[in-house]
């Protein structure tokens, strides 16, 4: 086999030879500078005059020798492939594919929804449920949390809400979005009724071009939008299991307002920032030596206790930041009930209560609910929360700062300059 189309003994040889007289010459360089020992420098070129002759002629020799023996080329081609990152990574409850000229999409109910750019046909080779032109220029959609991540997308797109004709609960909410209530006040916006029971002869009159939903076991609105043949797609950010995987659902969002790119890009940052608070609480915890904060999360209505479950978007939350669950075998991805007793077990000795409410405003209106918590070390040491009002609009839309704000609560000395947003303290 040769190297560079030589022979292996020429270029075995050369290579001898390179080195010898880099070598010397390195050598005569650091000589010639000497005043004293003229004589001796000088022998010295004699003789590397004589060595480079001779190996000269030794490389002219091996180079007759093996002119004539076969040479034997091998060419190996590597062929590169371009690794793609998927488009969704964490959500699990839709995908996003992209075609020559379509794209894919699979919604909560596994429908494949194919999109294609405004003007053009749709591919006659891809099958479809639901086949879409985006952008769209006639949405409804259902939740607030829907508005939220088309909210978070007006930053880049201030023209998104002229493509938007409908909101469900749209007079119900208190609206923290001011461009939403503004728009709901001047018409702009028409509030179609409530989610599990719209107004569906109005919702027919806005002549929608698409109708954004979330649907749960043998929820009406679904066939009804079929009986009445309206398209519809399905949202089930609130299903996923991580806060990430929530949040990721913008992409979906974007894809039907042919913002795929901005989606993406917004998804990054929100990503980034989620990571490096995580790494920033890994880090102190591991350079501080700090003990693991033990959380307990849950709501109470009339005497009855929810927790979250150890597999939901919340608890992966609080592994994410170090911390211990007080419910973590609860092998749920969304609420569990638990009895008082349970209750009182196992989150007594808890650093961080989490009141999942914004319905109990004091400790008083706690401790009503559940006399024992007034015993409870979180409750001793004032490390109690509740929701805000605000954060199933704005702290969904603000991902990167519900997470951060969680963090703050559980890591008070990492996070000194931070108060909470999305939680109240009690």
């Amino acid at each position: 086999m040769s190297t560079g189309g030589v022979s292996r003994p020429l270029f075995a040889a050369a290579l001898i030879a390179a080195l010898l007289l880099g070598l010397f010459g390195g050598y005569l360089a650091a000589g010639s500078t000497v005043g004293a020992g003229t004589v001796t420098v000088t022998r010295e070129i004699e003789r590397t005059v004589e060595l480079r002759t001779t190996l000269t002629e030794r490389l002219v020799q091996t180079v007759t020798l093996t002119r004539e023996l076969p040479v034997t080329v091998t060419r190996t081609e590597t062929q590169v492939v371009e690794r793609r990152e998927p488009e969704v990574r964490y959500a699990k409850l839709f995908s996003i594919e992209r075609g020559d000229g379509y794209t894919l999409v699979k919604d909560g109910l596994n429908r494949t929804i194919l999109l294609v750019r405004r003007g053009q046909s749709a591919p006659q080779n891809v099958r479809a449920d639901l086949v879409v032109q985006v952008p769209v220029e006639r949405a409804v959609l259902m939740s607030a949390t829907h508005v939220a991540l088309v909210e978070r997308l007006r930053e880049y797109s201030p023209g998104i809400w002229d493509r938007v004709a409908g909101i469900m609960w749209g007079r119900s909410y208190q609206w923290f979005f001011r461009e939403v209530e503004r728009m709901i006040e001047e018409g702009k916006l028409v509030d179609v009724g409530a989610a599990w029971s719209p107004d569906y002869e109005l919702l027919v009159s806005l002549r929608p071009d698409l109708v954004m939903i979330y649907t749960f076991e043998g929820d009406p609105v679904r066939s009804k939008l079929e009986e009445l043949k309206v398209p519809y797609v399905v949202n089930s950010e609130y299903l996923e299991d991580t806060l990430l995987g929530r949040f990721e659902w913008i992409k979906f969002v974007a894809a039907f307002f042919g913002l795929d790119e901005v989606g993406a890009e917004v998804f990054r940052l929100v990503e980034l920032r989620y990571q490096l608070t995580s790494h920033k609480v890994s880090a102190s915890i591991m350079a501080l030596d700090l003990r693991p904060v033990k959380v307990a999360w849950f709501s109470v209505y009339r005497g009855t206790i929810y927790v979250a479950g150890g597999l939901s978007y919340v608890a992966n939350s609080i592994y994410d930041l170090k911390a211990v669950y007080a419910f973590s075998d609860l092998k749920v991805t969304g609420g569990a009930q638990v009895s008082l007793e349970e209750f009182v077990a196992r989150a007594s000795d808890a650093d961080v209560l989490v009141v999942s409410t914004d319905l109990i405003q004091s400790l008083e209106a706690l401790t009503e609910e559940i006399p024992q918590i007034a015993e409870f070390k979180a409750v001793r040491e004032g490390r109690v929360y509740r929701f805000n009002s605000n954060v199933y609009q704005l702290g969904y839309m603000d991902t990167e700062g519900w997470f951060l704000d969680l963090a703050s609560m559980l890591y008070p000395e990492l996070f000194p300059e931070h108060t909470p947003s999305y939680f109240v303290a009690l």
